[in-house]
């Protein structure tokens, strides 16, 4: 057992939940579930449950998806998937530092497919994205929208080719702890380009003007 509930959490018992988890003991880690706790992956620390290195700690199955979306796109598992925090905000020139751009949006995306946070995927992709823009050195909304639309345009090729690896990735991770091949399908295989405009045109009309 790595899979660690609170008593009465809504998500407890989802079979999403259960084969994540035997995903990521795999891949040396425990997952604990709590609401309203933090949600990421650290080394264990000595009161914590289990016996693996590292720990998924997360306040919902949704904040797990986002989190193992990170795992299986890194291919390990590192305190806060390993990122240097000196580096931030990140320059997004250096191919290896855009790349993280893309795959925090794969992760956004894979997470709304799988498991949208109340049922609602658009609310809960906001959500995700408008935490972005920190590591990048933009606020929220405007800034961070003309950030990727720019990185998008000068890249035009990696975002898509990031999203089909880690679709492809998730699924075979899952099947690789025993889930079937339509276990581990999402049940909606949402594209970033329909998410991404819908969350653009919620923004206030003037700060799509530059778009």
């Amino acid at each position: 057992m790595n899979l660690y509930v609170e008593p009465g959490h809504p998500d407890a018992g989802a079979p999403l939940l259960a084969a994540i988890a035997r995903a990521l003991a795999a891949m040396g880690a425990e997952v604990v579930i709590a609401a309203g706790d933090d949600n990421l992956i650290r080394s264990r620390r000595a009161d914590d449950p289990g016996t693996r290195p590292f720990v998924i700690v997360a306040a919902g199955l949704p904040n797990l998806v986002h989190e193992f979306a990170h795992a299986i796109q890194t291919g390990r598992l590192a305190d806060d998937y390993g990122l240097d925090y000196s580096l931030i905000p990140l320059d997004l020139r250096v191919s290896a530092q855009r790349r993280l751009l893309w795959e925090e949006l794969a992760c956004c995306v894979l997470a709304c497919a799988y498991a949208p946070a109340s049922g609602d995927a658009d609310a809960w992709f906001q959500e995700q994205v408008e935490i972005q823009g920190v590591f990048f050195g933009v606020s929220e909304g405007p800034e961070f929208v003309a950030l990727v639309e720019a990185t998008r345009a000068a890249h035009p090729d990696e975002l898509p080719a990031v999203m089909e690896a880690a679709y492809r990735a998730f699924a075979q991770a899952l099947c690789g702890v025993g889930a079937t091949d339509a276990e581990a399908e999402p049940p909606q295989r949402l594209t970033f380009e329909s998410l991404w405009e819908r969350y653009c045109s919620r923004l206030p009309a003037w700060s799509l003007a530059s778009r």
